[in-house]
């Protein structure tokens, strides 16, 4: 009963803070989203620290090596390894990911250049290069979602 005690009065205490800091940062003319991603990354960064210092207690004590403390925060549970084969499964869930946000770019892009007014544009130029950027990072997603789709093994060095 004591750590479910100690869970919601921590809880209820980093709730009281985050209100605090949204309200404060809100107050000061901050928009309410960035005071709530801010009162977010509060959270994380000093969890993670508490975290770190009892993984760090518990590792001296059995005679062991920590990490360093930014490799921790970022990966507390190690170093993702990267040369494993990634299963049917996340390659499908990964390609109609990529997908779907191929589409969207590609959307995004020839829409751009379809519905401007291209008369209207002080410099054409620079709304048609956004218009070729948008649809070449979709046609880069779409690329990548039909080699996922493949189901082969992407090269090690592939993004």
């Amino acid at each position: 009963m004591k750590k479910r005690f100690a869970l919601t009065l921590y809880l209820a205490l980093w709730a009281a803070l985050a209100a605090g800091v949204i309200f404060g940062m809100s107050r000061a003319g901050i928009p309410i989203w960035a005071a709530i991603v801010c009162a977010h990354l509060l959270f994380i960064f000093v969890n993670g620290s508490l975290s770190y210092r009892s993984r760090t207690g518990r590792l001296k004590l059995e005679g062991k090596k920590a990490s360093s403390y930014l490799q921790y925060l970022f990966f507390p549970n190690g170093i993702p390894k990267f040369n494993t084969e990634a299963t049917k499964s996340e390659c499908l869930f990964v390609g109609v990911a990529a997908a779907l946000t191929g589409v969207f770019f590609v959307f995004c892009g020839v829409a751009l250049t379809v519905d401007a007014e291209w008369s209207r544009i002080p410099d054409p130029f620079i709304a048609a290069a956004i218009s070729l950027v948008l649809a070449g990072i979709g046609a880069a997603f779409l690329y990548l979602a039909w080699r996922l789709f493949a189901f082969k093994r992407l090269p090690k060095d592939a993004a």
